[in-house]
């Protein structure tokens, strides 16, 4: 039968029944199954009560006839469209063929002409439990008319046979899937329970049930290892209650009552005593379950160890009021301390204190001896000012190198400085860093409630008399009062002044030459800040200082300096072949901008300006803020962009020759302090020669501020010094007046411009 092919197919049944059947047939797993002896009887039996030669239990596939049994037939299957069996399904139940070669469904059939030569076929179907088709019992002979209709009945009853043997089958077949399942799933639940002790352990999560029936309370190892217990003892709901601490008792009982009463769930914190001595934090959760049929209502609930998390909690919070540095109070919660001693003061009336103190030259220490020292400084100080206070005053670390007291409730001026004075005289006891004795001392601003009712403003008073009693009489503790805020209103007046001018485009750059003392040949211009005011006087960025140091108006006046720099460069360099640069100056706020450097770099590709044509001056003390990394990384940044930096009033601050070595540093300005004295001080001559010779070595250019005479000029050209600005050179100058001055040594030294 193998490899014969036919021309014509036989029809099927229609495609839903056959996708039906066929999924019936593979759900039975059988197809392709070993022979099995069950089977083989009926077929041997059927051949011989019907004296054939050949007798199949067929299963119809989707392209082929398998043969579940056969007998006289030794292959296993049969492409379908040569198969009986598929006229037999198609009928619906039975065949009956007396001779195949004169039938027109068969006689072309290659069983029939060829190979078996097929004459006689009966066959009955067979159906599976939900009512499919899926073969057929068969027999065959290939002399003609064997077969008849009292056969087919017979044939039937075997067919009824098979279709049981096949129900036992497959109940076998599920039975024995069901017992391998059961063992995978008993695999999988001791896995599964492996898994849940080992996460238990691993959370540090226990688990629990009280049977509210029976009273009965189970625990899960890793509950028994949170509470100190070996997984043998056990304990009744009083018994492992009574490990909680005294207090949380009643709150562990209260939420299993009302959890047993009402069917509520809950959750608790308490701390534990276990039983190996150890003290912990425990988080209970618990859920009310009623019991269905015959099953008793339940609580369940976990237990979790949460020891590390809660002191982790207690020192965030610690951490969240404290100054890690000092162990004093911060700022936040000084400010909410603050609020409610105001409250209470207006409740009692009794007056309340404020007392803000800043130690003397603490920027010193750092710089020449580093900030651990500094910190060790602060942590040494802070603790005489927590051993200096007495009960119920509170002591804050209020930033930086400042703190903050507040003096108990009810105290008088007179008091509140004896206190002042007694921190201030402990801070002044000799202290020791790095193996070196020194004397630090602080200065007290002092400040009392009065009509106003806020905080902020009795810390402003109190920073105001701080503020000026630095300048007055350091070292000592000074109190608020109200000719201070003079002071204070010029500071606004000025930061009025130069807000409106910004706002009224009041505000322009004013240049200054700088020049080659040799030839007098202009190679860089200084643009200085000049402000009009509305009735048309011109004020120095020194007559606004106030307003310059303050950190927005500073950034918005450098934005503008800034952009006047762009804006002139051009016309300047055409009107002055031999200009160089033009150098703007840097503000404190500048520096400590993270994106100073990338403005300036942005504004001057816009204006299509090379870096190299621009300096950047920064003074000493811009240098001596906490914060030296931001300010070295801008710094850098502008370098290696090709922006030159230039250290301007070099001499005057703490640490000028650490700034060298620490910044990266093109130009240092020697501070016009020095010139003004360099001929009548031997001193003074002394130091501006080294300050030259050291930039020189240093390969850093070196210009003199404030020349004012020839005889300085002489002098410092004698010195080295190649470059100079000053009053003999010229004066700060408008944009028109600078392109028409004249520079070169036929143009006399000492030209007048008129100052703007």
């Amino acid at each position: 039968m193998n490899g014969i092919r036919s021309q014509d197919r036989s029809m099927k049944p229609p495609i839903m029944d056959e996708r039906n059947r066929l999924a019936s047939l593979y759900k039975m797993g059988i197809l392709d199954t070993d022979p099995q002896e069950m089977f083989d009887r009926v077929t041997d039996l059927c051949a011989e009560i019907f004296d054939c030669p050949v007798a199949l239990i067929s299963l119809l596939d989707d392209e082929r006839q398998w043969f579940l049994s056969s007998t006289g037939v030794e292959i296993r299957e049969t492409p379908r469209e040569y198969s009986f069996c598929d006229h037999t399904i198609a009928c619906g139940g039975s065949l009956l063929v007396a001779n195949a070669l004169e039938d027109e469904r068969f006689a072309n059939n290659p069983f029939v002409t060829a190979g078996p030569r097929m004459r006689s076929y009966m066959g009955r179907s067979l159906q599976n439990t939900d009512g499919a088709i899926i073969g057929s019992l068969c027999v065959i002979d290939p002399r003609p008319d064997r077969f008849s209709v009292a056969g087919l009945a017979k044939l039937s009853r075997f067919a009824s046979v098979v279709e049981d043997l096949l129900r036992c089958h497959v109940n076998a077949v599920q039975t024995a899937s069901l017992n391998t399942y059961l063992e995978e799933t008993a695999v999988e639940l001791q896995k599964s329970n492996r898994l849940l002790a080992q996460t238990e352990k691993i959370a540090n999560i226990g688990s629990w049930e009280v049977n509210l029936e029976t009273r009965q309370f189970m625990m899960s190892d890793q509950a028994y290892a949170i509470f100190g217990l070996s997984p043998e003892t056990r304990l009744s709901v009083d018994q492992a209650v009574s490990y909680y601490a005294d207090e949380d008792q009643s709150v562990v009982r209260n939420a299993v009552a009302k959890a047993s009463e009402q069917g509520r769930s809950f959750t608790y914190e308490a701390s534990l005593k276990s039983g190996d001595g150890l003290f912990k934090r425990i988080r209970g959760m618990g859920e009310f379950i009623r019991g269905e049929q015959n099953a008793s209502d339940r609580i369940v609930g976990v237990l979790k160890d949460i020891s590390e998390a809660h002191l982790a909690r207690i020192a965030l919070q610690r951490s969240a009021d404290y100054d890690s540095l000092t162990n004093l109070y911060n700022r936040r919660t000084f400010d909410r301390i603050l609020a409610e001693r105001i409250d209470n003061h207006r409740q009692s009336g009794e007056g309340l204190i404020v007392l803000l103190m800043d130690l003397n030259g603490f920027k010193d220490i750092n710089d020449t001896f580093g900030h651990q020292a500094g910190d060790e400084v602060l942590r040494q100080l802070s603790a005489r000012i927590s051993a200096s206070i007495p009960p119920n005053a509170i002591a804050a670390r209020w930033g930086g190198d400042e703190f903050a007291i507040i003096a108990p409730l009810g105290v008088s001026a007179v008091q509140a400085t004896e206190i002042g004075e007694a921190i201030l005289e402990k801070l002044a006891s000799e202290i020791e860093i790095c193996g070196r004795k020194m004397n630090i001392n602080a200065t007290c601003g002092m400040a009392m409630t009065g009509d106003f009712s806020t905080g902020k403003e009795l810390i402003s008073r109190a920073d105001l008399a701080l503020y000026h009693g630095k300048e007055r009489e350091p070292g000592c503790v000074h109190s608020y009062e109200p000719t201070l805020d003079l002071s204070n209103h010029l500071r606004h007046e000025a930061m009025t002044t130069v807000r409106s001018a910004l706002d009224e485009n009041r505000i322009y750059a004013g240049y200054q030459p700088i020049v080659e003392l040799s030839s007098n040949r202009l190679v860089g211009l200084e643009a200085l800040m000049r402000l009009k005011t509305r009735t048309g006087t011109n004020l120095t960025a020194n007559q606004v200082m106030p307003a310059i140091q303050d950190p927005i108006l500073s950034r918005e006046i450098s934005d503008r300096m800034l952009a006047f720099l762009c804006q002139d460069l051009a016309d300047l360099r055409a009107a002055q072949p031999t200009l160089k640069y033009i150098s703007i100056n840097a503000t404190e706020a500048d520096l400590l901008s993270r994106d100073f450097a990338s403005k300036i770099l942005k504004s001057l590709e816009t204006a299509d300006i090379c870096p190299p044509n621009v300096t950047l001056e920064v003074t000493e003390t811009m240098l001596m803020v906490n914060d030296t990394t931001t300010v070295q990384n801008v710094l850098n940044c502008l370098q290696a962009a090709g922006v030159r930096i230039a250290l301007d009033d070099f001499g005057t601050g703490f640490s000028s020759l650490s700034h060298l070595r620490d910044f990266p540093i093109d130009i240092v300005k020697i501070d016009g302090s020095f010139i003004k004295s360099i001929c009548a001080e031997h001193q003074t001559r002394l130091i501006v020669q080294a300050l030259i010779a050291m930039a020189k070595n240093l390969k850093i250019a070196i210009v003199a501020e404030g020349i004012e005479t020839e005889e300085q000029r002489g002098l410092l050209m004698q010195m080295g010094c190649d470059y100079g600005q000053g009053f003999l050179i010229g004066r700060v100058a408008n944009m028109s007046e600078t392109q028409s001055l004249r520079f070169g040594k036929h143009t006399a030294i000492g030209q007048r411009v008129q100052a703007a």
